[in-house]
């Protein structure tokens, strides 16, 4: 899948960045699981609206289609790691295991009430799929396995999007044990959840889009100057002001262009916390799409707040 292969970019993809940058804001505002989670999920759901849109057949079912388009997003010299990490193990070891609450509703489930173990195991029934497939996937590590749970861990994805799209609402009155199960196994999904999109969206985690002090020869490059790296012009569009002495850009897909750096580099990820700290209060660290002599990419950005 190259979901950045369009140009101009699809509108899509900068609605799914939109609600990726909405989520962030969430988390550093301390907001709850679940908000962020649906944040995390509309972003998904646009990359699959825009992969959708490139598939011959668009016609089959919405899991497969999650499926199918998180598949073809993760390369396949990358799944295995993917696989292997801490963000990934944790969905596939929580404890209590994950509930369908459709299937709840559909054996007669109700609030307050403690849950039959027989229905409380058919709810789960995704969930122990993919525990049953990764512990394959430990013993035999073969391409075929690394598959199938990547597809039962975007099933059970589903399933959480599932249930927090339904609230707590029920007939018999509001579902306060389903809204803490929610709140914790979003706790759980949204770290999995950033690592997922940084992937489909090409690993703007390792990319740094400079419009000002940070970028070659300038005051502040010292900060980032022995990280292992490239840098390289690029276009942004926003609007860029000057406050105290300093540039501030605002993004916006419709503003006009300005000339930035963008700098890839694998180091970034364990520096991204020391980086955000410098920049202070005044800015926030967002994605942003830019172009390069490469085509589209997608990296973080320090926006005007």
């Amino acid at each position: 899948m190259n979901l950045l292969a369009n140009k101009p970019m699809s509108g899509h993809i900068t609605e799914a960045i939109v609600h990726f940058n909405y989520a962030l804001d969430l988390k550093y505002r301390h907001s709850s699981s679940v908000d962020v989670a649906q944040a995390m999920f509309n972003a998904l759901n646009k990359l699959q609206t825009e992969w959708l849109m490139n598939q011959s057949e668009q016609q089959i079912g919405e899991v497969k289609a999650f499926q199918a388009m998180i598949l073809s997003g993760l390369p396949l010299q990358s799944r295995d790691a993917f696989l292997q990490t801490t963000q990934t193990r944790s969905i596939v070891t929580l404890e209590p295991k994950i509930l369908n609450h459709d299937t709840l509703r559909r054996g007669g489930y109700k609030p307050d009430v403690p849950v039959d173990p027989r229905l409380a195991k058919d709810a789960s029934e995704a969930h122990r799929k993919l525990e049953t497939a990764y512990r394959d996937l430990e013993q035999v590590g073969t391409d075929e396995v690394s598959e199938r749970v990547i597809k039962r861990l975007a099933e059970l994805l589903y399933v959480v999007r599932s249930n927090i799209a339904h609230g707590e609402k029920t007939l018999y009155g509001p579902d306060l044990n389903k809204r803490e199960r929610d709140e914790q196994v979003c706790a759980c999904a949204v770290p999995l959840q950033e690592l997922l999109l940084d992937m489909l969206f090409g690993l703007p985690s390792r990319k740094l889009i400079s419009y000002g002090t940070l970028a070659p020869g300038q005051p502040n490059h010292s900060l980032i100057s022995d990280l292992i790296g490239e840098w390289e012009e690029c276009v942004i569009r926003g609007t860029m002001s000057q406050r105290d002495g300093l540039s501030r850009f605002s993004w916006n897909p419709n503003g006009s262009e300005q000339i930035a750096n963008i700098f890839s580099s694998d180091n970034l990820p364990n520096n991204w916390d020391r980086i955000d700290r410098f920049e202070g209060a005044g800015y926030r660290r967002q994605l942003i799409p830019t172009r390069t002599q490469a085509g589209i990419a997608i990296g973080y950005a320090y926006v005007n707040v």
